[in-house]
């Protein structure tokens, strides 16, 4: 069973960080996916006041675990009552399967309205083809 938690310590990220070439008032976050003790992906995000802001995240091609990784820094932005979120995600397959998920649309790394892809969960719950 895969479980998504927040990563304290960033030494295993400090390459991938320090790529972004980010601002030092930005403090970056990690959330990990694993199965067991198995890191099997995992996401950096940023938590400003008017938006989070997701640069990087790492799934080793599955879809399920992107879609976790994702939803998962959402919902806590949601609990932050942040409504917005951007992708600054330069990888070009990875915003296309953004895009398969529906989280980015048109080449576009806005969604202005995280309400609006989190309660879209809940159609698919009640959708037997999904369960």
């Amino acid at each position: 069973m895969m479980t998504i938690l927040a990563q304290p310590d960033l030494t295993a990220y400090r390459e991938r960080i320090a790529a972004l070439e980010l601002p030092v008032w930005m403090p970056v976050m990690a959330s990990e996916a694993k199965d067991g003790d198995a890191v099997r992906g995992s996401i950096l995000y940023s938590y400003e006041p008017e938006q989070v802001t997701i640069f990087n995240v790492a799934d080793q091609g599955d879809l399920a675990c992107l879609d976790g990784l994702v939803r998962s820094v959402l919902f806590k932005a949601q609990l932050r009552g942040i409504g917005r979120a951007v992708f600054r995600v330069n990888d070009p397959a990875m915003r296309s399967r953004l895009e398969m998920l529906r989280f980015v649309k048109n080449d576009e790394n806005i969604l202005e309205n995280i309400a609006e892809i989190m309660d879209s969960c809940k159609s698919c719950r009640k959708n037997p083809e999904t369960t």
